[in-house]
């Protein structure tokens, strides 16, 4: 697992300490790209956030011509907790993976599957730690989107997946 962008305290969890194994250590053979952005307290947080997006995708470009096993990208996005509109950051970030999911598969040839997770400074590392590791061994085949927190906090996301049909 590789880890890039900005450095959140929700993303604590995931950077675990692998034991000492030679291959383990080799990061080639990483399979998981995680991308923390934080969307700053401004003004614009749309433009922020689409400029963040756009400077993460940037940021990938050369890591995913050297890791050829990565399959999975995550993106995490923390909003600033009072911000009001958080839904504009899940519509930003939907978009952006779209763009972004065509143009790797076109340009590094292989089929790879992103997901985007919003969060804010109080989400529980834990839990999300939790939900990345279900995601990255439950990947669905085809894309869906949870809407809320609420349709998939206390299952897996396959099975959110499943009931949003």
């Amino acid at each position: 697992m590789l880890l890039y962008g900005d450095s959140l305290g929700s993303l604590a969890y995931l950077a675990m300490p692998v034991p000492y194994d030679h291959d383990a250590l080799d990061d080639r053979r990483a399979r998981t790209m995680i991308v923390g952005i934080r969307v700053p307290d401004t003004n614009h947080p749309r433009q922020a956030l689409r400029s963040q997006l756009r400077a993460a995708h940037d940021i990938l470009t050369k890591p995913l011509r050297t890791h050829p096993l990565v399959r999975h990208i995550f993106y995490i996005v923390e909003v600033p907790s009072d911000s009001p509109t958080p839904d504009r950051a899940v519509n930003a970030l939907s978009a952006a993976i779209c763009a972004h999911h065509a143009e790797i598969e076109m340009r590094h040839g292989r089929d790879i599957c992103i997901t985007g997770i919003v969060t804010t400074p109080h989400t529980d590392p834990a839990a999300l730690a939790e939900r990345v590791h279900q995601r990255i061994t439950t990947t669905p085949f085809e894309s869906y989107y949870a809407t809320s927190w609420d349709q998939i906090a206390h299952r897996s996301i396959a099975a959110a997946a499943e009931a949003l049909l």
